[in-house]
């Protein structure tokens, strides 16, 4: 081992304690106002999601259907810790409309509860599903879920993002298109989006420095076949403070989770 790989190491791990530090002095402002939310459901592979899946199955007159998935930041588990969470399951968000409310639970919780409703709402027979897990469950959960003719959404925040980024290449590899990826502040994601991908969004806080940094710019590996909109999100609205906070926000900014429902919507009727 050569005298500059455990200087290296030791700046990551500093790097690393800073970040975690970070993030968790960044808290809500307000947290005695943060509704709880039903525990995430453990699975260990997607045939728990079989009952999904058959109640989305295409009829005749219908070809295709919308899977949306989003993806947690923090931890970013293996299938034997993986957790799902299914919006329209959830009692609370059954008769949400108004855009009041919808920016109350992006506030609270997280935009990409707001998409999943929306989604919901727009199509009913659409997949719409939370997961915390890595790459290889985003996947596997894709493949499981998918036939040909349906369009995939997927998001996420920090190393959701991150987990996003991965799976595409995994779905690129299995021969799976997806409709859409967006990354919000993506950390520590791949820069290049493949080609099986026609549309990424990279929702970004501009910043000269930051403890938590995310993305600044993705790029196309084939720019013929994929669209790259780099976003910056300037002064992100959310419930945080502290030196994570944007970081954190931007997971709750409604110039965030309308511009990809308005993609969504165009998208999926062409």
């Amino acid at each position: 081992m050569s005298e500059r790989e455990p200087g290296a190491l030791r700046f990551l791990l500093i790097a690393q304690s800073l970040i975690l530090a970070g993030c968790v002095a960044s808290q809500p402002s307000k947290p005695g106002e943060l509704r709880p939310l039903p525990e995430p459901k453990r699975f260990r592979s997607p045939v728990a999601l079989s009952d999904l899946r058959r109640e989305s199955s295409p009829s005749p007159a219908r070809v295709g259907k919308i899977i949306y998935i989003g993806v947690y930041g923090g931890g970013t588990p293996p299938w034997e810790e993986a957790r799902y969470f299914n919006p329209k399951d959830w009692p609370p968000y059954r008769n949400v409309r108004q855009e009041e409310e919808l920016n109350e639970i992006a506030f609270q919780e997280s935009l990409m509860h707001v998409l999943a409703i929306q989604i919901a709402r727009f199509f009913p027979d659409s997949i719409t599903l939370m997961i915390r897990g890595d790459s290889d469950v985003v996947a596997d959960v894709v493949k499981y879920l998918y036939t040909p003719g349906d369009k995939i959404y997927l998001v996420g925040h920090s190393q959701g993002g991150a987990v996003i980024g991965q799976a595409v290449y995994e779905l690129q590899k299995r021969g799976i298109p997806v409709q859409m990826m967006a990354q919000m502040e993506g950390f520590r994601s791949y820069v290049t989006v493949p080609s099986n991908v026609v549309q990424a969004f990279n929702f970004y806080v501009p910043s000269d420095f930051a403890l938590c940094p995310g993305r600044d710019k993705l790029e196309a590996e084939a720019p013929a076949s994929t669209q790259v909109s780099n976003e910056p999100i300037t002064k992100p609205w959310g419930p945080f403070t502290g030196p994570c906070a944007e970081h954190r926000n931007i997971d709750s900014d409604p110039r965030v989770w309308k511009t990809i429902l308005q993609y969504v919507i165009d998208s999926a009727a062409s």
